[in-house]
C-alpha cells in the first residue's frame, strides 16, 4: 500500500469518527449484507466435499447436464439478441404501423411467470394442442432442446432488448446521414457506423440474456424433457433424492459461468465508452431504408407478436376450459379453484410486497453512501449491492435453505425466510435504480443545506428523500414484479404453509391439470398488470417513467 493510499485511509477514518450515526450504518449494512448474501453463498460451496465435485466429470449425465447448460445459454442467447436487435430497430428507426403493440408484446414476459411461455407452448403444440392437433392434426414431440430454445427465446429476448433499445434510442442519425453523403452503401453504413455504436448495448444485453438463459429453472422443468440441464438435476438431487451435497455441488457449477457472465458484463461494457461528441444536437429522423427491409423486419416482429399473442391467448383460453384437449366448454370452476387456493395467492402478493418494500428501503442508504461519501470502501459495498445479482436464483435459494436450517439463525419453514431471499435477490435491481437517481442529482443542494448547518440526516431526509421519489417506487415496483412471479429463488425454501401461485402452477402442469394452471397464472398477470398500472399512474405524475 503506497502511503498516498495510507493517507486517504485515514483519512477516511477521522472522517467517520466525526459522523457516529454514518459508521454505525455502514457497520450495519456490512453484517447484514455479508450474513444473508455471502454466508449462504460460502454455504453452499463448502457443503460438498473434493470427491463430490469430481463427480461433475465422473458422473456422465452431470457432465452432459453442465455441457447442455452450455450449449443452451450460448443458442438461446444469439437467438435472443437477433430478435431483440429486430424488435429494437423496427421500433426505433423504421416508421411502420403497431409499434404500441410491438411495445407492449416485449413486456408481457417480464410481467408473467418466467416458464409460462412453457405451458402455453404445450397447449398449443403438445399432443392435445391445439395447433399440432385439431388444425395440423399431427403428433410430434415438442420435448426437448428444440421445445426449450423456442421457449427461451419467446420468455428472455425482451431483457435483451431493453437494453439495445435504450441504445439505439439515444444513437445519433446525424453520423449515418454523413456517411451516405460520402458515399457508402447502406450495408456499410449499418456494418461500420449503427452497429460500432450501439455494439455495447447489444453486447450488454446478450450477456443478460445469458445470464437468464443459464439460470432457468422452470421452463427446463415443464418442457425440457429428458434433456438435463444443471438447474433442474440441482433440483432433482435436492427434492427427488434428498441428495443435499450432489445438489449443493451441481449449483456450484452453475454459479462459476454465472459468476463470469456478470464479471464480463459489469467490467467490459460498463466501462467502454462509445459516447460521440458532435456538438449541437441534431433531431434527424433515421435515413429511410429500402421498401424490403422495411416491410421485411416489420413481417417479421408481426411473426413474433403473433406467436407470443397465441402463447397468452392460450391462456386465458385454457383458464375458462372444463377439459383441456377433450371438453372445450366454458367453465368457471378454474377460477373457483384459484380461489379456494386463496392461501397461496395472498402469500405470493405479501411476500412480494413486504421483501420489495425491505429492498427497496435498505438500497436508499447503501445507494447513497456509495455515491456520496468517500469512505474508502464504496467498491466494496458496490460489489456486496449487487452481488445477489450474479448469483442464479437456484444457487440462492439452496443457500438459503442451507444457512438458515441451524444455528444461531433458523428460519426454515418460516415467512421470514421467504421474505429475506426475495429482499436480497432483489437488492441489485433497487440499488441500481437508487443510485442511477442519486447520480442525477447536483451535490449542490446537498451543500447548501449542510452550509446553512443541517446535519446529514436532516439533509438527506429533507432534500433526497423526496427527490429519490420516483426511483424508489421504480425499483419498488420491478422488485414486486420479479417477487410475484419468481419460482427459482424459494423452490428450496417454502414449506405448506409458505406455498406461493408460482409453486402451486409448477404442481398443477407437472400434473396435467392445465386449465387450473391456466386460470392460477392469468391471476398472477392481471394483479402484475394492475400494480404496473397504478405505478405509471403514479410515475407520470411526477413526469417520470417506471422502466419498462
Amino acid at each position: 500500500m503506497t502511503s498516498r493510499a495510507v493517507k486517504d485511509a485515514w483519512a477516511d477514518l477521522k472522517r467517520l469518527k466525526q459522523e457516529p450515526i454514518l459508521a454505525a450504518l455502514i457497520v450495519m449494512i456490512i453484517l447484514i449484507t455479508v450474513y444473508f448474501v455471502c454466508w449462504p453463498i460460502l454455504k453452499v460451496i463448502s457443503f460438498p466435499q473434493l470427491s463430490d465435485y469430481l463427480q461433475l466429470f465422473s458422473n456422465s449425465r452431470w457432465f452432459q447436464a453442465a455441457l447442455n447448460s452450455l450449449f443452451m445459454t450460448v443458442i438461446s442467447t444469439i437467438s435472443c439478441t437477433v430478435v431483440a436487435f429486430i424488435f429494437a430497430y423496427s421500433i426505433t428507426r423504421l416508421n411502420i404501423p403497431l409499434k404500441g403493440l410491438f411495445r407492449f408484446i416485449t413486456l408481457l414476459p417480464i410481467v408473467s411467470p418466467p416458464f409460462i411461455v412453457a405451458l402455453s407452448y404445450i397447449l398449443l403444440f403438445g399432443r392435445q394442442g391445439i395447433i399440432s392437433k385439431h388444425v395440423l392434426h399431427l403428433n410430434f414431440d415438442i420435448y426437448g432442446w428444440h421445445g426449450l430454445w423456442l421457449v427461451q427465446t419467446i420468455t428472455f429476448f425482451p431483457y435483451a432488448y431493453a437494453v439495445i433499445n435504450g441504445v439505439l434510442k439515444a444513437g445519433p442519425t446525424n453520423l449515418e446521414y454523413a456517411a451516405y453523403n460520402l458515399g457508402a452503401t447502406r450495408w456499410q453504413v449499418f456494418k461500420d457506423v449503427l452497429f460500432p455504436l450501439c455494439r455495447p448495448g447489444v453486447a450488454g444485453g446478450a450477456l443478460i440474456a445469458a445470464m437468464n438463459v443459464l439460470a432457468d429453472f422452470g421452463n427446463p422443468m415443464i418442457i425440457g424433457g429428458n434433456y438435463t440441464l444443471l438447474p433442474t438435476e440441482a433440483y432433482m438431487q435436492m427434492a427427488g433424492l434428498f441428495d443435499l451435497p450432489s445438489a449443493a455441488m451441481l449449483s456450484t457449477a452453475l454459479l462459476i459461468p454465472a459468476l463470469g457472465l456478470f464479471v464480463l458484463n459489469r467490467n467490459w461494457v460498463g466501462q467502454r465508452s462509445y459516447v460521440t461528441v458532435t456538438g449541437k444536437e441534431t433531431s434527424l429522423a433515421p435515413y429511410p431504408v429500402p421498401f424490403y427491409v422495411k416491410w421485411g423486419l416489420f413481417s417479421f416482429c408481426l411473426f413474433v407478436t403473433a406467436v407470443i399473442l397465441a402463447v397468452y391467448g392460450v391462456l386465458f383460453y385454457g383458464a375458462f376450459t372444463k377439459t383441456w384437449g377433450y371438453d372445450w366448454s366454458f367453465t368457471l370452476n378454474n377460477m373457483s379453484y384459484v380461489f379456494a387456493k386463496g392461501k397461496e395467492m395472498f402469500n405470493s402478493i405479501k411476500f412480494a410486497l413486504i421483501s420489495s418494500i425491505a429492498a427497496a428501503l435498505f438500497s436508499l442508504p447503501l445507494a447513497y453512501i456509495v455515491q456520496r461519501k468517500q469512505i474508502g470502501i464504496n467498491r466494496f459495498l458496490d460489489f456486496l449491492a449487487i452481488l445477489p445479482g450474479a448469483v442464479p436464483g437456484v444457487f440462492l435459494g439452496l443457500g438459503f435453505a442451507i444457512a438458515f436450517n441451524e444455528g444461531p439463525l433458523v428460519l426454515t419453514g418460516t415467512s421470514a425466510i421467504m421474505i429475506i431471499a426475495l429482499m436480497f435477490w432483489n437488492l441489485p435491481t433497487c440499488y441500481s435504480a437508487s443510485l442511477a437517481g442519486l447520480q442525477q442529482i447536483g451535490t449542490s443542494l446537498e451543500e447548501a443545506s449542510l452550509n446553512m448547518g443541517a446535519g446529514n440526516f436532516r439533509t438527506f431526509k429533507n432534500i433526497l428523500l423526496p427527490l429519490l421519489r420516483g426511483p424508489f417506487l421504480s425499483g419498488l415496483v420491478l422488485s414486486f414484479l420479479r417477487s410475484v412471479t419468481c419460482l427459482s429463488v424459494i423452490i428450496f425454501i417454502y414449506s405448506a404453509g409458505t406455498s406461493v401461485g408460482t409453486i402451486s402452477i409448477l404442481g398443477l402442469v407437472q400434473n396435467g391439470a392445465w386449465g387450473s394452471a391456466s386460470a392460477f397464472t392469468v391471476v398472477l398477470i392481471s394483479i402484475a398488470f394492475a400494480v404496473l398500472g397504478i405505478a405509471r399512474l403514479l410515475m407520470k405524475e411526477q413526469g417520470k417513467s417506471i422502466g419498462l
